[in-house]
């Protein structure tokens, strides 16, 4: 859950939890409560909800405090119910401090570029975190639709990689899928990504080294993501000194080349 929405769902329990029991307060009469200051019934519902609020967190000003039974009965249970609920939000709070994400960069499209003697399905992804990650591994996925007895089906097909796994991840990792004879893509056309409504699942699994955890991540490019004979563009630079620098923001640059043979592709507008 990103942070904004995780936020706005804590202040959204605590008001309403709030709310519910100052309704409880102003409903039992708020004689019930020493000190009452306000004069109107929102005045006065007011300060049972502000009251709420003390008895929840287990602040206690001792301004307002609760007399006879009843009112003493239902601050007993808030405060008990304040301490669970806190209790619980800690430890969600924790839960996404402590919790190791991979923060991997990856290229806006995949493209279909000259590979060996033939063509292949790439795409680039990057480590966006110091941390240093080890034994990654990629899994890619074709989805597709077919037609079988006149009905359209989904059907998923395992992309055999040059390289699916890799001990270190230091720099930017180009996937490659060699489009072979064996390759659920030989042949395929740019009209028929996008007849087929073809879409490649990435699975990236590795283990943080300084979290001792393993992190894992989830991509997906559509048919609308590839771009039709391109070349990734070199992202890093050797410097004088020695040392490499490293350009995240080129993961995505590709220039314009020219596919071989009888697969080259014209592309559509």
């Amino acid at each position: 859950m990103p942070w904004l929405k995780f936020n706005l769902l804590v202040l959204s329990f605590y008001a309403s939890v709030n709310t519910i029991f100052a309704c409880i307060y102003f409903a039992i009469g708020t004689q019930h409560l020493t000190n009452i200051e306000g004069t109107t019934e929102w005045e006065k519902f007011l300060d049972a909800f502000f009251f709420s609020a003390q008895s929840l967190t287990t602040v206690g000003y001792g301004r307002v405090a609760p007399v006879g039974i009843p009112a003493s009965a239902i601050a007993a249970v808030e405060s008990l119910a304040g301490l669970l609920g806190f209790a619980l939000a800690t430890g969600l709070l924790y839960g996404r401090f402590s919790r190791p994400r991979a923060k991997i960069v990856r290229s806006k499209n995949m493209i279909m570029a000259p590979y060996k003697e033939g063509v292949g399905l790439m795409f680039r992804i990057a480590n966006g975190r110091k941390t240093q990650l080890i034994d990654v591994e990629v899994l890619v996925t074709l989805s597709r639709i077919e037609i079988e007895n006149g009905k359209e089906i989904r059907r998923f097909y395992p992309l055999e990689l040059e390289r699916g796994r890799i001990a270190m991840f230091p720099m930017a990792w180009t996937i490659v899928h060699p489009v072979s004879e064996g390759s659920p893509l030989y042949a395929k056309t740019q009209h028929d990504f996008e007849k087929e409504d073809m879409e490649i699942l990435v699975s990236f699994k590795a283990y943080d080294d300084t979290f001792s955890n393993q992190v894992h991540t989830r991509l997906s490019y559509k048919s609308n993501d590839l771009v039709w004979g391109a070349k990734f563009v070199m992202m890093f630079e050797q410097q004088e000194d020695g040392s490499t620098v490293h350009y995240l923001n080129k993961i995505s640059d590709f220039d314009r080349v020219e596919l071989p043979g009888m697969l080259k592709i014209v592309k559509q507008v």
